[in-house]
């Protein structure tokens, strides 16, 4: 694979920010996304514990053991908040994580420490979500279902996120009627796929107070360096036919897939995966006979 560094940005306009970015589909770092928002010192592991620490939390395992194919993921684990975020705080290796998790329903005192910054319009205030991981633990590959926007402000350690965008999914082992890779990027098995060496992409490590823009269909993969969390934002797709799709996706891809699960489970799965690489090494297939010829 071919990575290359996200840019980074302190200020930036929204006029600029759109033509640079949004309308380019291209990630950026911004700097100063957060800068007013109160989270950003207020929101550390012993202020956690102590406002939301006894509520009951449902913790998700390694995503590969859940089945290369499968997308939907049962909790593996369930304990209290505040016992999670001390793995957390103690950097304790594992591959537990809580996402898409709204603690604001919980908590929504929380809701007054930050702010939705005007630098893009579109935001869906009733869905921040935030997302909790573990030392060593990471997340597949992948593009969000809705194709929305996310601006995803980080707290506490490191990220390190690789990004792609739609022009290479083409090799990237993307897994029908879903919007997953079957490749694991964390031990990237290039005799099962070669075709991930042609991809061209970006990678970053996120700190905390930094935000990342990641742009409508862009690909990404998460390592969690150190145990730590994040806070994601989104906003609508500007386009009227990005909408129609991300609704395509969400109401009529997924529950065909989620249906196919149930009635046909190995057996929808293994097509996926076959499917998956028979696709994608086709790309190897024709390019050797290009230079061939």
């Amino acid at each position: 694979m071919q990575l290359q560094a996200v840019d980074v940005v302190d200020d930036i306009s929204p006029e600029e920010f759109y033509q640079k970015y949004v309308k380019t589909r291209i990630p950026v770092k911004l700097k100063n996304y957060s800068k007013n928002w109160e989270a950003r010192e207020k929101w550390t592991y012993p202020f956690l514990k102590e406002i939301a620490g006894d509520h009951k939390v449902k913790l998700h395992g390694a995503w590969q053991d859940n089945g290369p194919t499968q997308i939907v993921m049962p909790h593996v684990k369930e304990t209290t908040f505040g016992e999670y975020l001390d793995m957390l705080e103690g950097d304790v290796k594992s591959d537990l994580r809580i996402f898409l998790f709204n603690l604001f329903k919980l908590e929504p005192s929380l809701l007054n420490d930050f702010d939705f910054p005007p630098i893009m319009d579109g935001y869906l205030e009733d869905y921040p979500y935030m997302f909790f991981g573990c030392a060593g633990s990471d997340v597949r590959l992948h593009y969000d279902i809705d194709l929305s926007n996310v601006f995803i402000t980080q707290f506490g350690g490191t990220k390190r996120i690789t990004l792609f965008d739609q022009s290479q999914t083409k090799y990237l082992y993307k897994l029908p009627f879903t919007t997953h890779s079957a490749a694991d990027l964390g031990n990237i098995d290039y005799e099962k796929y070669p075709a991930l060496k042609l991809a061209s992409g970006w990678q970053t490590d996120l700190l905390p107070g930094e935000t990342l823009f990641m742009p409508s269909g862009i690909w990404h993969y998460i390592q969690y360096i150190d145990g730590s969390f994040s806070l994601s934002l989104r906003t609508l797709n500007p386009s009227r036919m990005g909408k129609l799709q991300g609704a395509y996706n969400v109401f009529v891809i997924r529950k065909l897939d989620e249906y196919f699960n149930k009635f046909y489970k190995n057996s929808w799965s293994d097509y996926k995966l076959k499917k998956a690489i028979e696709r994608t090494n086709e790309i190897i297939d024709s390019r050797s006979a290009e230079y061939k010829d």
